[in-house]
């Protein structure tokens, strides 16, 4: 396996076990307001101008569970959107939250950005947000994107900034050490034991292989 492959089963496997974003599902359209993912605001503030069309195709690149997918739908009601996720889990969560809202115009698909080329046709927006410092080579990941973009189309791209998440960083170590720690303990009671907290042992190592896995 790869090194790319091995870091996209990594961030597959987190996520089908915590699905992310975890929003909660609505059954009416998601409240609140976001001109990046609106086409007519995101159009006017990049060029001054008012697009030709809104009749577009908008690509969500790392869906996730749909909380920007669903958005995308609503606030561009012309639109036709193709979410792509590596999670099978989060993907599940994202049609029903779709479909309880009333965002139809979507398709999903189970695919990797690296091999977004398997879609048919190009994309006037693509919206790829939280995806592509997890992958194993960001810059590929974006030229994959830019090959799926129309002419006079906007990408909208957003990663983790190092001195901006410190805070987060900061929870991630701690939850580390505890994993760390009640491994050790865990370890020290089957080895005294019989196998009664086998199972608890091998879920902490699960969970702490998981996360130092994915790393950020």
């Amino acid at each position: 396996m790869s090194d790319s492959q091995t870091v996209s089963a990594a961030v597959a496997k987190l996520y089908n076990t915590y699905p992310f974003p975890p929003e909660a599902l609505l059954d009416e359209p998601p409240p609140g307001y976001n001109w990046r993912w609106n086409w007519l605001a995101a159009h006017n503030f990049c060029t001054g101008q008012k697009p030709q069309r809104q009749d577009i195709r908008i690509l969500d690149a790392g869906c996730g569970t749909g909380v920007s997918t669903e958005y995308l739908v609503h606030l561009n009601p012309q639109a036709s959107v193709v979410g792509i996720d590596l999670s099978t889990g989060a993907l599940a969560v994202a049609k029903e939250r779709c479909q309880r809202s009333g965002a139809t115009r979507v398709e999903f698909h189970h695919l990797s950005l690296f091999d977004v080329e398997q879609l048919p046709g190009e994309f006037d927006l693509i919206n790829c947000v939280g995806v592509l410092h997890h992958t194993s080579d960001p810059i590929r990941g974006i030229q994959a994107l830019a090959k799926k973009l129309a002419p006079g189309g906007l990408m909208h791209i957003f990663v983790y900034g190092e001195l901006g998440r410190w805070e987060i960083q900061l929870m991630q170590k701690a939850i580390s050490h505890f994993f760390k720690v009640t491994k050790k303990a865990t370890t020290a009671m089957v080895s005294k034991s019989d196998d009664k907290y086998l199972p608890l042992y091998q879920k902490i190592t699960e969970l702490s292989n998981t996360i130092n896995s994915v790393g950020h």
